[in-house]
């Protein structure tokens, strides 16, 4: 699931960032620098591309949490599966838009329900992570390999080490394969996030 999750998110930054004005879906660090980046050199009108989908991030994170309380709580069982559901939704409706949607509008939309997502899935068993972005992920790799086998901390520290050793090569992997396959393939890039978070969902509904 984690795995999933993140090999999606690094798809879908590499996506809009290769097509869609270099502007990251998830990654709202870059997206900050890179907008006071803007604001610095007095580029106003350059800075809204970058200021845009933080604004919308705020708004996912905002409605994912509203989701967990009354009274949507008791309407929505699991808001989990709700906002991994409003995610797949909306990026089939974008891969059925025209090519000539504004940047500023399908990186909006992304980053609104990535951060739905973001909210959503924080925790696997005992291991809280980001489903999102990996820089989180990657200090805790580092600390649990130090732990590991620096000082000697045992099975604990390993299995956390290799859980967020994945993470981090899933999301560069994603990052990677979602570069290639946005200069190849263009618009029709989106179905690969799509297909992943797909099995995602359906990997969380409650089989009986």
């Amino acid at each position: 699931m984690a795995a999933l999750l993140i090999t999606a998110a690094g798809m879908l930054d590499a996506f809009t960032y290769v097509g869609y004005g270099g502007v990251f879906a998830n990654a709202m660090t870059g997206n900050i620098v890179l907008l006071v980046v803007r604001l610095a050199k007095g580029e106003i009108p350059g800075s809204l591309p970058f200021a845009a989908p933080i604004i919308a991030y705020l708004c996912g994170v905002a409605v994912a949490h509203a989701l967990k309380e009354k009274p949507l709580r008791n309407l929505v069982p699991s808001p989990a599966r709700l906002s991994l559901g409003l995610e797949i939704v909306f990026l089939i409706v974008f891969a059925f838009q025209p090519k000539s949607v504004p940047n500023m509008l399908v990186v909006t939309g992304i980053a609104f329900v990535a951060a739905l997502q973001a909210t959503a899935f924080t925790r696997l068993g005992e291991f809280a992570y980001t489903s999102v972005t990996t820089s989180s992920n990657l200090r805790r790799f580092a600390g649990a390999t130090m732990a590991w086998l620096a000082f000697g901390k045992g099975h604990e520290s390993r299995r956390e080490a290799l859980f967020f050793l994945c993470l981090c090569v899933c999301f560069i992997g994603g990052a990677l394969l979602g570069a290639i396959s946005t200069l190849v393939f263009g618009h029709a890039a989106v179905w690969l996030p799509v297909a992943l978070l797909s099995v995602a969902l359906g990997l969380c509904l409650p089989w009986t």
